[in-house]
């Protein structure tokens, strides 16, 4: 391997690069049911990660880009690129503040068919915009902000963009805790030529905040209003959403998360661009909790229930985790569908060397289709770390579909070798495809 990588002190944050180099090998690449055939894949990435906390800047971005080659010609040679960054800019202080958050990856087509190269397209999620807030007292306070979004799809006509205005209304019960009424508001515009009509979507709901060193709680309560120019307007919508986190123990902590909202696929995916976990947590636990994230431009009512228990003790750790999801799409013509699933982690770390086993099951029923997927994914990671630098990744692992529909079943046994080079802790080398 050949590679540099280099580190940049300042006083404001801190970057770090790295490259790596990977061969895999896919029993079954093309996912099918009969005729399976193997094939070799070399890859090579290179990314940088920079992080920044001062008194104006708070900003976090990740970047990489990897490149493939199928050494059989089963699939074309391609390029796959990822970016997660969100930054808040303050302008004036305890006045306004400047947001961005922005990400660009591969989603599925097709939740129905095979996750392949043939079924993945090139997706960006963007929103921009500012936040006034003004003092009504020394715990009560307004903020009003608005937003520019976009959502690209790669070779698509249903990209849209879209304009958001919020008003909110805050009071802190204690330094922890805080109340607030909100009312948001949204306009998307559709490319012309797309078969989604303009949208204006209205949200009313009310939160309850708390953030502590062993708990965090926020619930939303409230209602939505949609408003499909040329079709008839969802009125009456509930919204409600709970997430919480109670750390238990020194080693333990508990995670549940309730959701019953309208949303979408750019909505869905700009969410997750500030979690920590989202640019370098690529193992089956995040792929089967998180749901498949599909290139779709239409509204969908989210029905989504999951729970999470994480056990870190010494050099043993374990994850477990379960969700159920309802997804009812407002346009006809796309099949509603239901998942259930559930995942188990466990790993070892002894200094230099960490260990990973895995596994995950999703079942998605599909409504007027009389069909139902179920997938099993194995997994085990081993991570040796040559130098503070260098890093040797081993994985293996299996998915295994077994669908009611024909031709849908497969097996695919897969095996990795990674050697990467990374400047320092801030950038991970891994694939994030």
């Amino acid at each position: 391997m050949l590679g540099c990588a280099c580190v940049t002190p300042s006083h404001a944050g801190q970057s770090d690069f790295g490259v790596g180099l990977s061969l895999a090998r896919s029993s079954n690449i093309k996912r099918v049911e009969t005729n399976p055939q193997s094939d070799w894949i070399q890859a090579v990435m290179a990314g940088l990660s920079y992080r920044e906390s001062t008194i104006d800047v708070n900003a976090r971005v990740l970047a990489q880009v990897e490149r493939r080659h199928f050494s059989h010609q089963t699939f074309g040679d391609d390029t796959a690129e990822f970016l997660d960054g969100a930054a808040v800019w303050l302008v004036l202080p305890r006045r306004l503040t400047w947001n961005i958050e922005d990400t660009f990856r591969q989603t599925l087509l097709n939740v129905a068919a095979p996750d392949t190269p043939t079924n993945r397209a090139k997706t960006n999620s963007l929103s921009t915009g500012p936040d006034f807030t003004f003092s009504l007292g020394s715990t009560t306070s307004a903020m009003v902000g608005g937003r520019y979004g976009r959502y690209d799809i790669e070779n698509s006509i249903n990209d849209n963009r879209r304009y958001t205005a919020y008003v909110r209304g805050l009071h802190a019960l204690s330094v922890q805790t805080k109340l607030s009424l909100n009312y948001e508001a949204a306009r998307v515009y559709f490319e012309p030529g797309t078969q989604f009509p303009s949208i204006l979507t209205a949200d009313l709901f009310g939160r309850y905040e708390n953030r502590s060193s062993t708990n965090n709680t926020t619930i939303d309560v409230g209602t939505s209003r949609v408003t499909r120019y040329g079709d008839p307007t969802l009125e009456g919508n509930r919204l409600a959403r709970v997430t919480m986190s109670e750390v238990l123990s020194s080693q333990s902590t508990f995670g549940v998360s309730l959701a019953d909202q309208i949303s979408d696929t750019y909505t869905d995916l700009i969410k997750g661009v500030t979690s920590s976990t989202a640019p370098a947590d690529t193992s089956v636990i995040a792929a089967a909790l998180q749901g498949a994230d599909v290139a779709n431009s239409s509204l969908y009512h989210s029905k989504r229930g999951g729970l999470v228990y994480v056990n870190n003790g010494g050099y043993f750790g374990y994850t477990l985790q379960a969700y159920r999801r309802r997804v009812d799409f407002v346009n006809p013509g796309q099949a509603d569908y239901q998942e259930a699933g559930g995942a188990f982690l466990w790993s070892w770390n002894s200094g230099a060397t960490q260990f990973i086993m895995s596994t995950a099951y999703t079942k998605r029923t599909f409504e007027g289709l009389d069909r139902e997927d179920k997938e099993r994914t194995y997994g085990a990671n081993a991570n040796y770390r040559l130098s503070p630098n260098v890093t040797i990744i081993m994985e293996g692992g299996r998915i295994d579909r077994q669908s009611t529909a024909s031709f849908s079943n497969f097996r695919d046994d897969r095996v990795m070798l990674l050697l990467g080079y990374s400047s320092g802790p801030v950038y991970e080398v891994r694939s994030r495809r």
